[in-house]
């Protein structure tokens, strides 16, 4: 899973999985410059200004889910590594429905709460094969 995309103010915005805070930083960093590299050779020399981390909200029955934490606030997640299309949908929405006060606008119901199961063992799954894919495949050609 990885994306090249141009942000508002004109930055290369490059996307994968993996923990850039964990003992996987040096492997997903060497990973994106390669990536990076092999599809613009003319940044291969650029440095990276920022990076950031992000979880993996992938729910069990892999249907997106809204969380109503009372009256003034919504958390939108479980795009299941599918997000940036439905996440700036269901935010915008989520936001709509704040501002109006109407719930009727968000695209799927809120719900009260939500559990996953297992979720520290999934994040060492997920992330020990986003170590080892980024250690042993090379960049993707996009």
């Amino acid at each position: 899973m990885s994306s090249f995309r141009i942000d508002q103010a004109g930055r290369m915005i490059v996307g994968a999985v993996g923990n850039l805070e964990g003992p996987g930083r040096p492997v997903h960093a060497a990973w994106a410059r390669r990536a990076l590299a092999r599809v613009y050779p003319q940044l291969a020399d650029l440095p990276f200004e920022h990076d950031w981390r992000g979880r993996i909200a992938m729910t069990g029955d892999h249907i997106p889910k809204i969380v109503a934490f009372g009256p003034n606030a919504y958390a939108c997640f479980g795009y299941s590594g599918r997000g940036i299309s439905p996440g700036t949908v269901f935010g915008t929405q989520a936001a709509i429905a704040l501002l109006e006060g109407d719930e009727r606008v968000l695209p799927i119901a809120p719900i009260a709460a939500h559990h996953e199961r297992m979720v520290r063992a999934k994040e060492v799954y997920y992330e020990t094969g986003a170590v080892l894919a980024h250690s042993v495949r090379p960049a993707p050609f996009l």
